[in-house]
């Protein structure tokens, strides 16, 4: 049986870069850890995905980001997982962060061209189609 997943992105933007983050630890998928990806998490009950999005990257970032437009939704399906993922473009306050060590090890700011050079998480391939084409999705 599939199961049915709900969760939000953030593409988190300060003076051009973009917010990576290196995974400590995952839950659904271990091969993962040690992967880089952007912030955000599962959709809590009676939340939207705005407040998910805004509650995760406070979590795992310690910013209070700026929602700055909802890019077009995502879906990743495997034998086990069918999630349906909202994506948002976030405006970062500060570059400074403070990472959750239990979710993330190493934090870095890159720019959108080389974000496909990362060793990325699996399914963030569908994510690179916002940084390849910055201006449509970024601005």
């Amino acid at each position: 049986m599939v199961k049915q997943i709900n969760i939000a992105k953030a593409l988190i933007r300060y003076n051009g870069k973009y917010l990576l983050l290196k995974k400590a630890n995952d839950t659904y998928f271990p091969e993962n850890i040690g992967k880089w990806e952007c912030s955000g998490g599962v959709l809590k009950e009676n939340e939207t995905p705005e407040e998910t999005i805004l509650r995760e990257t406070k979590q795992e970032t310690g910013l209070e980001d700026k929602i700055v437009k909802e890019l077009p939704s995502l879906r990743m399906t495997d034998e086990n997982y069918d999630s349906q993922c909202k994506v948002y473009l976030l405006e970062a306050p500060k570059k400074d962060i403070i990472l959750d060590p239990k979710k993330h090890s190493k934090y870095k700011w890159v720019a959108p061209e080389n974000i496909k050079n990362m060793n990325l998480v699996l399914y963030a391939n569908l994510l690179l189609e916002f940084f390849n084409n910055p201006e449509i999705y970024l601005n």
